[in-house]
């Protein structure tokens, strides 16, 4: 990447400018053409660097639920059971990691009893009897940014943490059809045009003014967790990603969970329920250059929160990453 695509990387991640003409703002902030930020944008686009450009909602303000899976499947069903689990609309990341529980994914569905329902089905079908529903019981981080400038990821700012349960969904008004028909378009991928929220409006049909309006109130209220670029993390530098996960004496959780969302290394961090054969309850995900700087970064968490016991899954494969579709039905 050149100079220019570095800045621009920095800048759509979290920084989107939700405005009419959002590469002439970048392009101003740059100090260069509008014509250039859209040329170098569409280029890494091309390269699968930038995966979506839109809207992260918020699973629980639109009445979903989710959680983490665990399974320990056994090498002569793993190829069949991935491909089940990949087929499943409301799981949005999959991944191989370097365990006993080797298959990991996320889940987000309707209501509970159909996620129920589902883990139910995959144990029975593939009789795996070691799949656990991990949900995030207290939120610490989500704040998934790499800084192209020192190829770190972006440090979270004190307003991204919740001390809250962010499984208890917060009270909010029941969304009007054109409300979902916006959440529905602004889940999909925003084109690289000089007016992308007049086209992304076009497609609702609603006033363009109307929709920055909207966008603008639900990133306020956290309906919208961020507007920007995902990016393919592995082809910007950060190929060691590995979940991190510990065990720590129940009053002393809250504060490791705050110490671990500090690292700039973590993009996640949650506390999550204990399992059979699983005593962890804080999860941080970090994302590395290399693997020294991978064990010298764990070996700065184990000093500051001094963990029970802890554990480090090295993600092996990556079987399906996206982002989670609503109101699909």
């Amino acid at each position: 990447m050149n100079e220019v695509q570095k800045k621009i990387l920095n800048i759509i991640q979290s920084c989107f400018p939700i405005t009419y003409r959002p590469y002439a703002v970048i392009a101003q902030s740059l100090g260069c053409e509008e014509s250039e930020i859209l040329q170098q944008t569409a280029e890494l686009k091309a390269q699968g660097i930038i995966r979506r450009i839109g809207a992260i909602f918020n699973a629980a303000h639109l009445g979903y639920c989710s959680t983490l899976v665990a399974a320990k499947v056994p090498s002569e069903k793993l190829k069949e059971f991935v491909d089940a689990v990949n087929l499943l609309p409301g799981v949005s990341h999959n991944y191989a990691r370097a365990h006993m529980f080797n298959v990991w994914f996320t889940l987000t569905v309707s209501n509970p009893r159909l996620l129920e329902d589902i883990l139910h089905d995959l144990r029975h079908v593939f009789q795996v009897t070691d799949l656990y529903s991990l949900p995030a019981e207290r939120l610490f981080k989500i704040n998934v940014n790499f800084d192209m400038d020192d190829n770190r990821t972006i440090p979270v700012s004190p307003s991204a943490r919740s001390p809250l349960p962010v499984a208890i969904p917060p009270r909010m008004d029941p969304l009007s059809q054109q409300q979902i028909g916006l959440v529905r378009q602004l889940q999909e991928d925003l084109p690289v045009l000089a007016e992308p929220f007049q086209w992304a409006a076009d497609q609702i049909p609603m006033p363009a003014e109307k929709l920055l309006k909207q966008i603008v109130q639900w990133q306020q209220s956290g309906l919208i967790r961020r507007f920007g670029a995902t990016l393919q993390h592995q082809k910007v530098g950060f190929n060691v990603n590995a979940m991190i996960v510990f065990e720590v004496a129940p009053p002393q959780i809250e504060a490791a969970g705050h110490q671990l969302a500090a690292f700039p290394q973590v993009s996640h961090c949650y506390q999550r329920p204990a399992a059979p054969n699983w005593p962890y309850r804080l999860f941080a995900m970090t994302h590395c250059r290399t693997e020294e700087e991978l064990e010298k970064v764990v070996m700065q968490m184990v000093e500051q929160i001094h963990p029970l016991r802890y554990d480090i899954l090295r993600t092996t494969a990556e079987y399906k990453k996206t982002n989670v579709k609503y109101f699909m039905e």
